[in-house]
């Protein structure tokens, strides 16, 4: 294993939020191919979103907040926060006070407000650009000129207070970064997963506790215990989370007393991420992950989207599967023995680790020695921490419900997070919105794109064509790959894996372009779908070395 520095989850980040101003139109003009029955009703509530990626200098950066929208395509109140590495103090959370939002028909972001989703602060505006999968879901990406970043929205069915988690048990998984050289740009990971109790007052239990990666090395960072509280007696809500090497302080938006999502307000380490109901264990069958990290033997971004195959007796078996593009380097990788094992959990808490048959790295030709992982159950399957000093990568595991896609004629939702890939490293990051539609394996529609080249500026592109084959894997159960048509330079290659029948994940395997992608069915006259509540898809940000030095 050789990881280090820089790793997963998106970003997005402001140089300062006082400069921000909405630019332009970044919708769509809901033309069809793809068709839909979407409108501004669809967007009508209370909702949470939080985006992760970088700054056009390819600072970390990350945004979460709430906004509540009129059904009718106005932006009525809310609540927006913004870390930035170059700017820590663009905290604490503002007050939005206005903006404006389009959907198309087909779900994504159209063009009559001046773009998909605009957010007003006394500070200055954000754009996003989104894909709705229903009335309470969708996948969003920051789509201005000041950075960009992949997330998600929920909608808030309900205010959520303390005693809806009051006693309530949680999964964590954040991720980030731990110090910035303002010189040079450079930035250290810095990621921790746990598992905490709330007692009747939101303190969190002394069985809790949490592993931590700092900087690829996890020494004396694992099995710590947790200490710290939760509250929500305010909006945005509060938590402190403190183990023996760290005290760090978040804002809390609750989706609901199952999902909580976290933004971190310390100058440093900068995380965000997502908590979700705890499971006691970890059940047999296959589970379906997406992993990101950094490989500094190639020193460049690692990407992998596979199957865990759990026997239920500690085993994870040969006919697990892997597939990687590592900076570039792409192949499948099968086991002819074991994958490794995994521990009993206690306290939540449970080991992975890892044989010679899964590949972590290493110029992506050497295989694992003993690459150890902390996993921690949830409702959704197993968020995934490298805890073995040898490196960084994490992730999510995801318990596999299904194999096969959704109807024909069915529309989807589609992000994609990846690093544009330079000769001497990571030079840009590209967050990608698309709605297509599955017509018996070939796949139709529209995909806007930003590419941020780092230090150069940010080219966004809407409504470019999304056309794809979609060919099933005929021997490993709901793995495709998903081929761009001929001559189709805006649809990425990737290989997929089915999780369930709301969700796809997969690896981008272009040799020039390592990222990840999901995508899901939409369902406009849907307002409900309970498995999309865990989509916290693992996304890349970018690499430790920055194409330009910091202002």
């Amino acid at each position: 294993m050789s990881f280090s520095n820089r790793v997963f989850l998106p970003v997005v980040a402001l140089c300062s939020l006082a400069f921000l101003v909405a630019c332009g139109s970044s919708g769509n003009s809901a033309t069809p191919p793809p068709g839909g029955s979407f409108s501004n009703k669809n967007l009508n509530g209370t909702y949470v979103f939080s985006v992760t990626g970088s700054d056009p200098n390819g600072a970390f950066q990350t945004i979460a907040g709430t906004f509540v929208a009129d059904g009718n395509g106005d932006i009525k109140s809310g609540t927006m926060e913004v870390n930035n590495a170059e700017s820590p103090n663009l905290l604490p959370a503002t007050a939005i006070t206005g903006g404006g939002y389009d959907v198309g028909v087909d779900g994504r972001g159209g063009l009559s407000k001046g773009g998909g989703l605009t957010l007003q602060t006394s500070a200055g505006s954000l754009t996003f650009d989104f894909a709705l999968m229903s009335s309470e879901h969708g996948l969003i990406t920051e789509y201005d000129g000041n950075g960009t970043g992949s997330g998600t929205l929920d909608i808030q069915p309900s205010a959520v207070s303390q005693s809806n988690i009051n006693g309530q048990s949680y999964a964590f998984n954040f991720s980030g970064i731990g110090t910035l050289n303002p010189t040079t740009g450079a930035e250290t990971s810095f990621a921790t997963v746990g598992a905490f109790t709330l007692d009747t007052n939101g303190n969190i239990t002394n069985a809790s506790v949490a592993d931590l990666n700092n900087a690829g090395s996890s020494s004396g960072l694992t099995d710590l215990q947790l200490s710290g509280t939760v509250s929500l007696a305010a909006v945005p809500g509060t938590a402190t989370l403190t183990t023996s090497a760290a005290t760090l302080h978040f804002d809390v938006y609750p989706v609901d007393a199952t999902h909580l999502e976290f933004i971190e307000t310390d100058g440093a380490p900068i995380m965000a991420g997502d908590a979700f109901t705890q499971s006691s264990s970890i059940s047999s069958g296959n589970y379906v992950f997406t992993l990101a990290g950094f490989d500094s033997t190639l020193q460049g971004p690692f990407t992998a989207a596979g199957i865990f195959d759990m026997d239920g007796s500690g085993n994870i078996l040969s006919s697990s599967v892997e597939d990687i593009n590592d900076f570039g380097t792409v192949k499948e990788v099968t086991g002819t023995s074991n994958f490794g094992t995994y521990s009993p959990v206690t306290n939540g808490r449970a080991t992975i680790t890892l044989t010679s048959a899964f590949i972590n790295g290493n110029g992506g030709v050497v295989a694992c020695t003993d690459c150890v992982f902390a996993a921690y159950p949830f409702t959704g399957g197993l968020q995934l921490l490298e805890i073995d000093s040898g490196g960084m990568t994490g992730g999510v595991a995801y318990t596999q419900n299904a194999t096969t896609l959704a109807t024909s004629s069915q529309g989807y939702a589609y992000n994609l997070s990846g690093a544009i890939l330079g000769t001497s490293g990571e030079q840009g990051e590209e967050d990608d919105i698309a709605e297509f539609v599955n017509s018996s394996g070939t796949f139709t529609g529209r995909i806007d794109v930003n590419d941020d080249i780092f230090g150069t500026g940010e080219s966004l592109g809407l409504a470019k064509s999304f056309s794809a084959t979609y060919t099933a894997d005929t021997t490993v159960p709901g793995r495709a790959t998903l081929t761009a048509t001929s001559g189709n330079s805006t649809t990425p290659d990737l290989v997929t894996y089915v999780v369930d029948n709301s969700t796809v994940v997969g690896v981008e395997v272009d040799t020039t372009q390592p990222g990840l992608a999901s995508f899901s069915p939409q369902n406009s006259s849907s307002n409900s779908n309970a498995a999309i509540r865990n989509l916290n898809v693992t996304r890349l940000i970018a690499g430790v070395h920055k194409a330009s030095k910091l202002r």
